[in-house]
């Protein structure tokens, strides 16, 4: 299993929020990321944080997994940060004001740089991320020491408080929402899951949709993501192996590259969908029939509890945004 892929495994322990009823984990991180989205303030989301901390300590899963989903994120929360605080206009003066000169000798060293962060793929593949934000604040840093040559152009960033609050938000939401969805699908078995889909789909039955064959399919993507991943990975390796560099070539190149890589990814997914098929008709699974369960969900005191607690946090949130537009 790849570990850097974190949405869509399952992490085996023995904590309450493993011990939870599916139906009940579903429900309360569906309330939980609404009130994400309800909350406006920052002390709100920061609160938010806070409980998305506890709730990760109890448990009972380390916390680098979490933090390898962010990582896929990683890059996204950057730009972020980057747009809302050097482009968010604010009312009033700015909390910090810098002056920058583009200079003929720094434009130079910072174009030598870049070609440099670009020829260091090969030698260094860890990392990239933070060596590329490096680059660009060693190319800023050079604008306000070189002072030297020619001028080029000047200008200005002001930075206010509402960029700086409004990044800040979207930040804490993104991974609020984040770790709620890996919390759910590390604590959750895959067959957990898809009963507890099931059962808090029953009402769509009234619109005629089969809530079966649409919990199922959702649990059977969400199983299989890491396992195409790791295919995926399989297969690039191989292609690397001949000779095949993603990375290098003409656009041309890299295109049929991609179908190099697109072909037999196709025809991994088909014949994984034939096997599990063959397997499901084989042990008698007739889609959209009544099916029983070897194990019947039964809700227990922690999960009334849960819901009590989730009920609160949501009504409190509700309250506070209607009556104090927190």
């Amino acid at each position: 299993m790849n570990d850097k892929m974190i949405f869509g495994q399952y992490y085996h322990s023995n904590s309450w929020i493993h011990r939870l009823d599916p139906r009940t984990k579903i429900i309360s991180l569906f309330a939980l990321m609404l009130t994400a989205f309800i909350f406006s303030s920052l002390w709100g989301l920061l609160g938010m944080f806070i409980l998305v901390l506890v709730l990760i300590a109890t448990s009972k899963i380390p916390f680098g997994k979490f933090l390898q989903s962010l990582k896929m994120m990683a890059m996204l929360l950057v730009f972020t940060i980057f747009f809302q605080v050097f482009f968010s206009q604010g009312v009033g003066e700015a909390r910090f004001i810098l002056h920058f000169e583009l200079r003929w000798l720094s434009l130079g060293i910072f174009i030598v740089l870049l070609v440099l962060f670009f020829l260091s793929k090969k030698i260094i593949r860890k990392g990239r991320g933070l060596l590329f934000i490096a680059t660009l604040l060693l190319g800023f840093y050079l604008q306000t020491i070189l002072k030297t040559t020619p001028l080029l152009t000047g200008y200005t960033l002001r930075i206010y408080d509402e960029g700086l609050i409004t990044s800040a938000r979207v930040i804490l939401r993104i991974i609020n929402l984040i770790c709620f969805s890996s919390l759910l699908t590390l604590t959750t078995k895959p067959t957990d899951l898809n009963n507890g889909l099931e059962e808090v789909a029953k009402p769509l039955g009234v619109f005629k949709i089969n809530v079966s064959i649409m919990a199922m399919m959702i649990s059977i993507a969400l199983r299989f993501i890491p396992t195409l991943i790791n295919e995926a990975m399989r297969i690039l390796k191989a292609q690397a192996s001949r000779g095949v560099d993603f990375a290098e070539g003409k656009i041309k190149d890299k295109i049929m590259q991609i179908i190099s890589l697109l072909i037999p990814m196709f025809v991994v997914a088909y014949k994984r969908a034939e096997d599990l098929a063959n397997a499901m008709e084989a042990r008698g699974y007739i889609p959209g029939d009544k099916r029983t369960k070897i194990n019947e969900l039964v809700y227990h005191t922690s999960d009334y509890f849960t819901y009590a607690v989730t009920l609160l946090c949501f009504g409190l949130t509700l309250f506070l945004r209607i009556a104090y537009a927190i």
